[in-house]
């Protein structure tokens, strides 16, 4: 049995939903995979931080964050915890490092939830970026640091000889990172094109059967799906952090979202989507990237696609990746309803990658 102590940085829509989803599938984790966990910290904003090394209870913990209570009620003083109400996310992550090595707990992983920052990646890389140096493992839903500091963090794993997962990143429970993995060995990816961004496609497609914008982004924001603050999927920002992430990863770039050359769907009317429509062609929000001349290319931005393209047919909610792969052609893979579920699931996922990984060192030691 691999038993996995979790520090949750984030407790949001994504976070709270993966701690669900821990608990409906707490006995299959057990039985099929041999995983036993507990949440001994969770550090959010909005609700406060809470840290017991003996466990924290996870459904005490939902009760009060949907509440909006102080997270702080977790704890008694018969807990001993160090570890202020007000603590931040990275204050924990240090904390809870600490206190593993002192008490030799041996899995520590830092589940990284928070929202992405678009200017640089941070507070998520520097919380990764800790939780290795302190001798935690990361798994992550938050693109930031794979598109900002992908290489940086790789090293640190490889010094330290910890795992970071980030497969929710691009596409939520979809394997992406880890079918190119684990799947296809010797193969290189050449570029890639894809619909990456859910909010901004359900509008494009929600136009063309002649509903609005404001319409279309409510419905996205009432599904937990698009934040109050759009900007990051209608200007393309989110699709340019996934490129950055699948470049990064898949093709050995260096880029970031900055680099990405970038345009959102502000501009487009659903005028324009029904009279794409009646020429026999779809406007969809396309993220690609490929090499020339040495250099890799990379872009997100409204193209218009014959009505016959893969991409052209995708429904509100769907997404897809096609690789160009150097001996399998392309590959696509497709993603036919996306959501919290499936981003939680992608943690999910990852946790279950770490524990075999971890079973397999620990029975050979």
């Amino acid at each position: 049995m691999v038993y996995l102590d979790l520090i949750l940085v984030g407790f949001g829509n994504v976070g709270q939903r993966f701690a669900r989803l821990l608990e409906e599938k707490s006995v299959r984790l057990r039985g099929d995979y041999d995983l036993s966990w507990r949440v001994v910290g969770i550090a959010t904003k909005r609700h406060g931080t809470a840290y017991d090394a003996r466990g924290l209870d996870v459904v005490k913990a939902l009760r009060l964050a949907e509440a909006g209570t102080s997270l702080g009620a977790l704890t008694g003083a018969e807990s001993g915890r160090t570890v202020s109400p007000e603590a931040s996310g990275l204050d924990l992550i240090r904390h809870a490092t600490a206190e593993a090595k002192a008490r030799r707990m041996q899995h520590l992983v830092v589940v990284e939830t928070t929202l992405l920052d678009i200017e640089r990646g941070q507070p998520a890389t520097e919380h990764v970026m800790a939780a290795l140096r302190g001798g935690a493992h990361v798994v992550t839903a938050n693109k930031g640091p794979v598109a900002f500091a992908y290489r940086e963090i790789m090293s640190a794993t490889d010094n330290e000889r910890r795992r970071f997962l980030f497969e929710g990143a691009v596409m939520d429970g979809i394997p992406v990172f880890n079918l190119v993995r684990e799947t296809l060995p010797a193969v290189d990816i050449l570029g890639f094109r894809g619909i990456i961004n859910t909010t901004a496609h359900y509008i494009l497609t929600a136009m063309e059967s002649g509903r609005t914008y404001e319409e279309a982004l409510a419905e996205m924001q009432a599904a937990g799906i698009a934040e109050a603050d759009p900007s990051l999927d209608v200007d393309g920002w989110d699709a340019a952090a996934k490129t950055a992430a699948l470049v990064n990863v898949l093709m050995r770039g260096a880029v970031t979202p900055r680099t990405i050359d970038r345009t959102g769907i502000r501009g487009i009317t659903p005028e324009d989507m029904q009279n794409a429509v009646r020429r026999g062609k779809r406007i969809r929000l396309v993220a690609s990237a490929a090499r020339r001349d040495g250099q890799i290319v990379a872009r997100v931005a409204p193209v218009e696609l014959d009505a016959s393209d893969p991409l052209a047919s995708l429904g509100g909610r769907q997404n897809q990746v096609v690789l160009d792969t150097d001996i399998l052609g392309p590959i696509g893979i497709q993603q036919l309803d996306g959501g919290l579920v499936q981003t939680a699931y992608a943690l999910l996922s990852d946790l279950v990658t770490l524990a075999r990984g971890l079973g397999r060192t620990d029975a050979s030691a």
